[in-house]
Parts: structure tokens; C-alpha cells; sequence
């Protein structure tokens, strides 16, 4: 039901994992490159969505959208998608404007489902 969302942002240079899962951690669907359990990840991502998202409504009262996490290799981008959690594991090097851009529309294609 995902597979078309997953194909593009896999189509994004740079890009190396792709996964949907519920709020609960559980995995829906997924596509990576890497030798990564794929319901680790899932339930990882939503784990940190969650506990950002908690956090960002008490200290801000805000709702949050988008997380970013920086590492040396790689870059993660964690967006609410509907009733779904969207992550992407990608390269540093890929280009953070683009991946910000296509996640939104992911996530808003994953809403519509």
C-alpha cells in the first residue's frame, strides 16, 4: 500500500532506508539498503517521534513535524504521517532541502491512506 511512497524516497540519492510504522512501533512497511533489522528501526523511530513529540507539546505547545538527527554518516528524518510515523535513514551527504521537501510529501501521501 506504501511501496510507491517508499520507491521515491529510496529514488533520492543518498537515501538508504525507508520505514512506516505505526504510533506503537510497529512495522508497516519498509525498503532499505543496509543490513538493519527493519522492525528495530520502525519501532526505534516511532520511540523518538513519540517522545519528541511530548516533549515539544509541553515545552512549546506546539505540534510537532519534522525531527532531524545528525550523525557523522548518516541523517534521520522522523515525520508524522496521518495515522503513521515516516523515517528515512539517509547519507549526510544527500541534500537535506530536497529529503526536508520530499518527506513532507511523503507524509502527506501516507496521511491519505
Amino acid at each position: 500500500m506504501f511501496e510507491t511512497i517508499i520507491a521515491d524516497l529510496l529514488g533520492i540519492n543518498g537515501v538508504k532506508g525507508v520505514y512506516i510504522s505505526d504510533p506503537d512501533g510497529n512495522l508497516i512497511e519498509s525498503e532499505s539498503l543496509g543490513t538493519a533489522d527493519d522492525e528495530v528501526c520502525a519501532a526505534l523511530i516511532s520511540d523518538i517521534f513519540n517522545k519528541a513529540a511530548e516533549i515539544c507539546e509541553k515545552l512549546s505547545s506546539d505540534t510537532l513535524e519534522l525531527i532531524t538527527l545528525e550523525g557523522k554518516k548518516e541523517r534521520i528524518l522522523i515525520s508524522k504521517a496521518g495515522n503513521f510515523i515516516l523515517g528515512v535513514i539517509a547519507d549526510t551527504k544527500a541534500n537535506y532541502g530536497l529529503l526536508k521537501i520530499e518527506v513532507k510529501k511523503a507524509a502527506d501521501k501516507a496521511a491519505m491512506v
